[in-house]
Formats: C-alpha cells, structure tokens, sequence
C-alpha cells in the first residue's frame, strides 16, 4: 500500500508541475503568437489552484518521507538506501534485490522511452507555437512512465 500511496504522490506531483509550467508557457505562447499579429488579443485567467495541489502534494510528500526516516532511524541495521527508498521494507531482505532489479528495470525503459519521445520532436517542429502542451507534457510524461513501470516490475518480482 505504501508503494501504491508514493507512486501516486510522486505521479500527481509530476502532473500537477506539469500543468503549472504548461499555464506559463501558454501565456507565453499567446504574448508570442500576438507580437507576430497571428491574433489581435487574448485573456489571462490566472487560477492558483494547481499551485496549491504542487505544494499539498509536496508536503505530504515531505511528511511520508520524514516519517519513513524516523521509523528507519529505529532499525540498527538499516543502511543509507533504506533511508532514501521509502518503498521497500529495510525488514525483508528479499525486498531489498527485487528493489535493486525494479530500479533497473524502470531505469531501462526511462532511457528507451526518453529517446522515444525526445526522437518524436523532430516530427513537429515548426507547430511548437501552436502545440506548446505536446512537448510539455511529453516531457513530464517521462518521470511518471519511469514510475509506473518501477511499481508494475517491483510487483511483478514481488509475486513471484
């Protein structure tokens, strides 16, 4: 459950800055797309929503690592890796190896996915200006794909 609970949080933090950077960028590209006389003027909504979302997530983050620290600092026999992932049990030693494989794993298809999608670019870029949320988004896509495919392999070792 804890896994489930860090992979979402981690995801939703991804998204929610995601969606922060994409409003800026938008305002940006309307700024753009006036000075070039594509559009003669435009309206800015400025909604602090997603920003409070980004820091909720983030201190709830904070507050489940600080606590994980504190449970580990009880351990005498947990070492620094323990300290830093909260997803696995310092108690189970299988736990740790399946931990180390999942890593790999994920690491592996971040790198394939990553040359994917950066690859994907060069398809589009003279519509930057008016497809700014493809490279955005694409781009945070990268950490949460990495973090759905660590939960699914470290599943997938786990049940065998």
């Amino acid at each position: 459950m804890r896994l489930y609970l860090t992979i979402i949080m981690r995801s939703l933090l991804y998204v929610s800055l995601g969606i922060m950077v994409y409003n800026s960028v938008r305002v940006e590209q309307q700024f753009e797309l006036l000075g070039r006389g594509y559009i003669d003027g435009f309206s800015v909504n400025i909604d602090n929503m997603v920003g409070h979302i980004f820091i909720g997530i983030t201190i709830i983050l904070v507050i489940m690592n600080v606590i994980h620290l504190l449970f580990m600092g009880k351990n005498k026999q947990a070492k620094m890796e323990d300290y830093i992932l909260p997803e696995y049990d310092a108690s189970d030693e299988r736990s740790v190896e399946i931990t180390g494989k999942a890593v790999r794993f994920a690491f592996a298809f971040i790198l394939l996915y990553s040359f994917l999608i950066l690859g994907s670019y060069m398809f589009i870029p003279n519509y930057f200006l008016d497809y700014v949320w493809y490279p955005m988004f694409t781009t945070a896509s990268i950490p949460i794909v990495g973090l759905i495919f660590y939960l699914i392999s470290f599943k997938v070792l786990y049940s065998r």
